[in-house]
């Protein structure tokens, strides 16, 4: 093996885009109709608002639209689903076994589609029934983002409209330079969606992984700087998974933003392989979703919620793939239903789990 200074270099480079290809937020690439009746079948509704363009069949291009356009989805949940999982088929799309789309229709405007969503909202003002804005992350395709959005919804029991917002990620590897830009560009486009669907005092919960964390905090900043203070009002709390945005950068954002939502919710793991390849890249090796410095954040008025002692704490999307997190949320969830979680301070993960378990 070339081990020069040139042949090293090389060597890191791969091993970068290895981690990042294995650790990206990617998913099915393609949408399919089911093959079987699906009587019986659990089916979660899925709305898109996304500044791709959109091919005729409503899936997802990675070309940049400029505008919104619109879209619902309904996913079917195979019987036997195992949490965490999306389980999917390209060859066998049977929706007793596999992850499938059982309907799919456009939606003209951005009027249409708050008209549709903000009357399925709960009046609770809690994520649990309330709308759940889910923006994807790095090298993700319209089509992965929505079927891992029903997953999520599934699996966490979320009662809620779900709309997943999708940029025009261009779903390649090398293409991360490419990607953080679509995320600038798409600023205006999710400060749009948000504002329509908090009209009437609708209360939203905004959720975003990886990249998309950064297009989150930076319409949040939007927002505030623009005097938007009556839809930041509206967001009843923001859950950042496994963030890949610059720690110096995430606090030059947030201390920009008035009023903060709360609560503000940041996921981490010092062992996220994704986000050591994404400090490699950047130069930065302080990642907010890797922090070590978790008293720091804290400090913010953070609520920061470590799965670093997790098993499986490499994986970039722990909160969604794993059954342990799952259960783990969902119990002190159900635990006490009017208060589940401080607004701010340090959540350690293993330990929460280690109380429940005993």
């Amino acid at each position: 093996m070339d081990m020069t200074p040139v042949g090293r270099l090389a060597h890191i480079i791969a091993l970068t885009g290895l981690a990042l290809a294995l650790t990206a937020c990617a998913a099915p690439k393609q949408f399919l109709a089911p093959n079987a009746a699906i009587e019986g079948i659990d089916v979660q509704r899925i709305y898109v608002a996304t500044d791709r363009v959109l091919a005729p069949d409503l899936s997802g291009t990675t070309q940049r639209a400029g505008v919104l356009s619109f879209a619902e989805f309904d996913i079917t949940i195979p019987p036997e689903h195992t949490p965490g999982e999306v389980e999917f088929s390209a060859r066998n799309p049977d929706p007793t076994r596999f992850f499938t789309v059982a309907g799919a229709r456009g939606v003209d405007t951005l009027t249409q589609l708050g008209a549709r969503v903000r009357p399925e909202g709960g009046g609770s003002g809690r994520p649990g029934d309330s709308t759940i804005i889910y923006v994807h992350g790095f090298s993700t395709s319209l089509e992965g983002a929505v079927y891992r959005h029903a997953q999520i919804a599934h699996d966490y029991e979320l009662t809620g409209p779900q709309v997943t917002f999708s940029w025009p990620s261009i779903q390649r590897t090398v293409g991360y330079v490419r990607d953080k830009d679509s995320v600038l560009i798409a600023r205006d486009h999710l400060e749009e969606l948000v504002a329509e669907l908090t009209q009437v005092s609708e209360t939203v919960f905004i959720f975003g992984h990886s990249m998309g964390t950064q297009l989150v905090v930076e319409t949040l900043r939007q927002l505030s700087i623009s005097g938007r203070q009556d839809v930041l009002g509206r967001i009843g709390g923001v859950i950042l998974i496994s963030p890949d945005i610059d720690l110096d950068l995430f606090e030059a954002q947030y201390e920009r933003i008035d009023p903060l939502p709360h609560p503000f919710v940041v996921m981490t793991s010092e062992r996220d392989y994704a986000l050591r390849a994404s400090a490699f890249l950047t130069a930065q090796p302080a990642r907010l979703g890797s922090a070590r410095d978790r008293e720091r954040l804290a400090e913010l008025g953070l609520l920061v919620v470590n799965l670093s002692d997790l098993p499986n704490a490499r994986d970039h999307f722990l909160a969604a793939n794993s059954p342990i997190v799952i259960n783990l949320i969902k119990s002190v969830r159900d635990a006490d239903a009017s208060n589940p979680f401080p607004r701010t301070g340090i959540i350690d993960a293993a330990t929460l789990q280690a109380l429940w378990e005993n």
